[in-house]
């Protein structure tokens, strides 16, 4: 399996490469730091198994970068790797070729799984489980008169389960006072008043 990492952190590619030796027998890892170095890289080999791909690269812009990837690599499955995540940025990378939106900011587990479901011809977004409540896709999210970020989605879910907070901190990757403070948000945005309130609401609202 021959995939493509294009990030400008040496040090996040460096932990990222002991994760994707996970996917398959033999991996073969090819590294870019740029949206020009990724691209020329398809004069030695036209397509890859998977093409990772930060948006926030120095140089050309992301979602520019990201449809001249899509032109290179027409046929490699493609996830966006991100430190943001919220609903317009993963609604137009989706709508410009990507396979996969992955926030920097789940666990390798999390990624881990993302990754094999794209390589298996899904798609993938943050929140979205297949072990779980389906959360809305992106564009519904738009058009919902309830603003969330993606990663309240994340805690959403997990809140309509019924689970605890500190089931939602281990789970996510995040700290107990982070769960809370977007289950505050949360409760807010749907005006609830109680967590049976929230999943009614949520529900009603198409968000899960």
């Amino acid at each position: 399996m021959d995939i493509l990492l294009v990030d400008d952190h040496v040090l996040f590619r460096e932990g990222l490469k002991f994760l994707l030796a996970r996917l398959a027998d033999q991996v073969n890892i090819h590294e870019a730091g740029s949206v020009e170095t990724g691209l020329a890289m398809g004069s030695q080999q036209y397509e890859f198994s998977l093409v990772l791909l930060d948006l926030n690269l120095p140089g050309m812009n992301g979602l520019d970068g990201l449809k001249s990837f899509r032109q290179r690599y027409p046929t490699s499955p493609l996830i966006v790797l991100s430190g943001v995540d919220d609903v317009t940025t993963v609604k137009a990378a989706l709508g410009h070729g990507a396979q996969g939106f992955i926030s920097k900011s789940v666990t390798a587990e999390s990624m881990l799984k993302d990754m094999n479901r794209v390589l298996l011809g899904e798609r993938c977004w943050p929140g979205w489980d297949s072990g779980k409540a389906s959360p809305a896709s992106p564009d519904s999210l738009a058009k919902s008169s309830v603003h969330l970020t993606l990663r309240q989605i994340d805690v959403l879910v997990r809140l309509c389960e019924g689970q605890a907070n500190k089931e939602i901190s281990r789970e996510l990757g995040m700290s107990e006072n982070t769960v809370s403070t977007h289950i505050v948000a949360i409760f807010r945005a749907l005006g609830a008043r109680s967590r049976t309130e929230v999943a009614f609401l949520a529900r009603k609202k198409g968000l899960i």
